[in-house]
């Protein structure tokens, strides 16, 4: 840009123009609007390729370029044809088939560094050759048909063969989903989402897919209101074995639920609530549950969503398992509706609705069943569930089991500790630990408890046969982590002042367990020998998020205390003295002595105290300029004919002459305050 001034000009700034090619997806039915930087550009509503003006860049304040838009050719994914400007500046023909994409040959803005962020909003709910009509459609008021949705990604994107799936039962779900309205909406980034959000669909349309033992093929199930009592099979003492009934307890149940969606159009969180008042009137107070739904696009679908819910969360349904024989339930599906009777839990005729099946054992089938929600109005309880009627029991027993040690610097705090607690039994709902000196608290979640059933000894550091094996205390439950989140120390544990990582909790019986593949020596923790009894503590939550209390002096009180909101437990306290070595480096490592006549060699690794060594957090001590070598320097201290020598360098290499049987000293000095790390010594 230039400004007129006699027979010279003054350039005020710059109008950028680019050409780029930007994909969307696969396949697209129609491109509904095109933004810049998240807002509106045009809205072009168009159905196939096509090209459309659209703003794709700002005007400088002032001494403005005057441009503005550009034009935009738009590819739908069914192209097989290029386009004409990527052709001439590449001089290939690109089409880019079964890729919808636009083509942005213009305008950028003026003085800017970069591109704009880019993007499109597109439909896409054409999926299946199941036709289009008023009773089977692919989509539902602007959204996609949850049914047509999920047969897609499983061929498409699972890869799964069209043969081994019940293509009719896809069918009538698609066509119940039309006759209810119940459509969704969301974004996929990549195929290798599909499974989740499989998952997330069917917990939406309260659908599962299940095994149809007489085809053979993998089948989708709504789970409705769909059939009538007196057709239902009949299940009680005669045909049932190994019966274990369970109801829950009302403390268990929510008086409130929530559903949050986003809006669809404006992209904003919104949600819709609903309230049983007889169930807040049982418990005497209001508890609340929230859920999210990532699909769900309006007010409609999201309360339809919670018509259901709220049938699961606000009553104490019944829980079952039983084993029926294989030959007479032989066609038994997940998702199937049962009539139950018990004359000694006093049911009569309730409809339960089959969650789980499994073959233990050849000739019978063990079931896990529900109360279904559907048919609560038909079931008859006896006095076994009078007790479920009364208040809550807000007590809390006391507090047993509780500790703390030091938090290593990796944690983030220089003089901090990590707390320890067990939730006692009782209604909790907030457990804290207090440091006596500054007030400061912080809120930590229960942990697990157990002790060593015989020594750990010292070991390698890490190793996928390296074990433990444990009593527990709390109830624990197995444990089998995936490679990727055992490298990323998703399983903690403590015993004594070292942290280890697992990857599997495996049950031996008895409420003995084995704690197999383990990464020992965390944070800097040194890796010791334990005895049997020594308390094992299994962290709530990934490593990264375990949570601290800083200190402000190294002798301190911790004040432990359980709560809920009407009810607090005893104060229990515990006296803490910090050794402050977060201030300390760490020492050399590995160190070696060579001997080559009267050269003596020394060789060792330096070690760097990184907030984030073993976490994710950025660096808490600065590091010295060679950035992982060490922090500061190393200093070597030896004596020749009663003389003192002082040697300094920040390598991890020395060589020297000295007499025999010389003893050397080593020290790493810190970044900060020049603390000397613990000595470390050869002689040679």
């Amino acid at each position: 840009m230039g400004k007129g001034s006699g027979s010279s000009s003054q350039v005020i700034g710059f109008a950028y123009f680019l050409g780029l090619a930007y994909a969307l997806c696969t396949k697209v039915d129609e491109l509904l609007e095109f933004r810049l930087n998240g807002d509106i550009g045009a809205k072009p509503n168009l159905k196939g390729c096509g090209s459309f003006a659209a703003v794709t860049g700002r005007n400088a304040p002032t001494h403005g370029s005057g441009n503005s838009k550009s034009t935009i050719h738009f590819y739908d994914g069914t192209q097989d044809f290029p386009n004409e400007y990527l052709t001439n500046q590449t001089g290939e023909s690109l089409a880019y088939k079964n890729t919808a994409y636009f083509v942005l040959n213009g305008f950028i803005g003026d003085n800017v560094r970069s591109a704009p962020n880019y993007s499109c909003v597109v439909k896409r709910t054409s999926l299946t050759n199941w036709g289009n009509n008023n009773e089977i459609n692919d989509e539902i008021n602007g959204d996609v048909n949850p049914s047509s949705a999920l047969w897609y990604m499983l061929v498409n994107l699972i890869g799964l063969d069209k043969n081994v799936l019940d293509e009719s039962s896809f069918i009538n779900a698609n066509k119940a989903l039309v006759k209810e309205g119940l459509g969704i909406s969301f974004v996929m980034s990549k195929p290798q989402e599909a499974k989740e959000w499989v998952q997330e669909i069917l917990r939406t349309i309260d659908g599962v897919l299940c095994i149809n033992p007489s085809s053979g093929k993998l089948t989708l199930r709504l789970l409705r209101d769909n059939y009538k009592q007196s057709d239902l099979l009949l299940i009680n003492e005669s045909n049932v074995a190994n019966l274990k009934f369970k109801r829950k307890a009302w403390d268990e149940t929510y008086s409130r639920v929530t559903v949050k969606y986003t809006q669809r159009g404006s992209f904003s969180e919104a949600s819709v609530s609903a309230i049983n008042s007889a169930t807040r009137q049982t418990l005497g107070f209001e508890r609340a549950f929230s859920v999210e739904y990532m699909s769900i696009t309006n007010a409609t679908n999201a309360n339809k969503v919670l018509t259901r819910l709220m049938r699961k969360l606000s009553y104490p349904l019944a829980n079952l398992r039983f084993e029926v024989s294989s030959d007479e339930f032989k066609n038994l599906m997940v998702g199937d509706v049962l009539l139950f009777s018990n004359k000694a839990l006093g049911v009569s005729d309730m409809s339960i609705r089959v969650l789980n099946i499994g073959s233990d054992k050849e000739g019978s089938l063990s079931v896990e069943a529900c109360e279904d929600v559907f048919a609560l109005k038909n079931i008859t309880i006896t006095s076994v569930q009078d007790d479920l009627y009364k208040p809550i029991d807000l007590s809390i027993e006391e507090l047993e089991h509780f500790g703390a040690v030091e938090s290593t610097i990796e944690m983030g705090d220089e003089m901090g500790v990590l707390p320890l607690m067990v939730k006692p039994k009782g209604f909790i709902q907030k457990m804290s630990v207090r440091d006596g000196l500054s007030g400061k608290s912080v809120d930590i979640k229960p942990w697990s408890l157990g002790v060593l059933s015989k020594d750990f000894e010292i070991s390698e550091e890490m190793g996928d046969e390296l074990n433990f094996e444990i009593d527990e205390i709390t109830p624990l439950w197995p444990v089998k982590g995936t490679r990727a989140g055992w490298q990323r120390i998703k399983f903690t544990c403590l015993i004594d002042d070292e942290f280890i990582n697992f990857q599997f909790r495996q049950s031996l019986g008895g409420g003995k367990w084995r704690v197999k593949t383990l990464m020992r020596g965390l944070s800097g923790t040194k890796i010791s020998r334990h005895l049997k009894g020594a308390k094992v503590w299994f962290a709530p939550v990934d490593a990264n998020d375990l949570i601290t209390l800083p200190l402000i002096a190294p002798n301190t009180t911790l004040f432990y205390e359980v709560s809920n909101f009407a009810v607090k437990s005893e104060v229990k306290k515990l006296s803490f003295s910090h050794s402050q070595g977060g201030k300390y480096p760490y020492p050399p490592s590995n160190l070696k002595a060579f001997r080559e006549g009267e050269k003596v060699i020394l060789e060792w690794k330096n070690c760097v105290r990184l907030h984030g060594a073993n976490y994710r957090n950025a660096d808490n001590l600065i590091a010295g300029v060679d950035e992982g070598l060490n922090e500061n320097k190393i200093i070597i201290k030896w004596f020749e004919d009663n003389k003192e020598n002082v040697y300094e360098t920040k390598g991890e290499r020395f060589e020297v002459k000295a007499s025999p049987r010389t003893t050397f000293y080593l020290w790493q000095v810190a970044y900060k305050g020049g603390f000397l790390s613990k000595e470390v010594s050869i002689t040679i």
